[in-house]
């Protein structure tokens, strides 16, 4: 009987542990956010949450400050997301990360560079963004927003590009 009863505990454990290495890694990340931002999170539907992708990695003096999306009908979370936004503070910058739903054209495409982040896919880069399409077909736009006083940033393109390699 112990036997068996220590077999039943090891399939569950098992069964356990392979549904949660299936879970979005970007979900940890977003639990450990300010608790105003988990909440404007969990108003998205479940197939939005699960898609979100968050960096695991940013510059020391970053951190999360709010979250946002747009939807049709506006501020209907049940109605068509069109776009989420995280928005990351500095000490003498912030950063924008937008996830476009749907389909999406840009501008200025053709003055941007091209680059290969290590998860495979091209991004388009600019000279205060880093943008590219995941295999879910959503836009994500990495965007540098530098003081307006002219003093500059302490992040990088260079950061950009290792901020959205951290993404998954």
């Amino acid at each position: 009987m112990k036997q068996t009863l220590t077999f039943v505990i090891m399939i569950v454990i098992g069964i356990l542990s392979a549904c949660s290495s299936d879970s979005n890694p970007s979900q940890e990340t977003i639990s450990n956010y300010p608790e105003k931002v988990q909440d404007k999170v969990a108003e998205l539907p479940e197939e939005i949450r699960e898609t979100l992708v968050v960096p695991a990695e940013l510059p020391e003096n970053m951190r999360v400050v709010d979250f946002d999306y747009t939807s049709e009908p506006v501020n209907d979370p049940d109605g068509k997301i069109i776009l989420t936004t995280f928005t990351y503070a500095g000490d003498s910058s912030n950063l924008l990360l937008n996830t476009k739903y749907g389909n999406v054209s840009y501008a200025n495409e053709k003055s941007s560079k091209t680059v290969t982040l290590e998860n495979g896919m091209e991004a388009n880069v600019s000279e205060s963004s880093v943008r590219w399409e995941n295999e879910n077909g959503h836009h994500h736009e990495l965007s540098l927003i530098e003081p307006p006083d002219g003093t500059g940033s302490d992040v990088t393109m260079d950061d950009l590009i290792e901020i959205a390699n951290s993404m998954e």
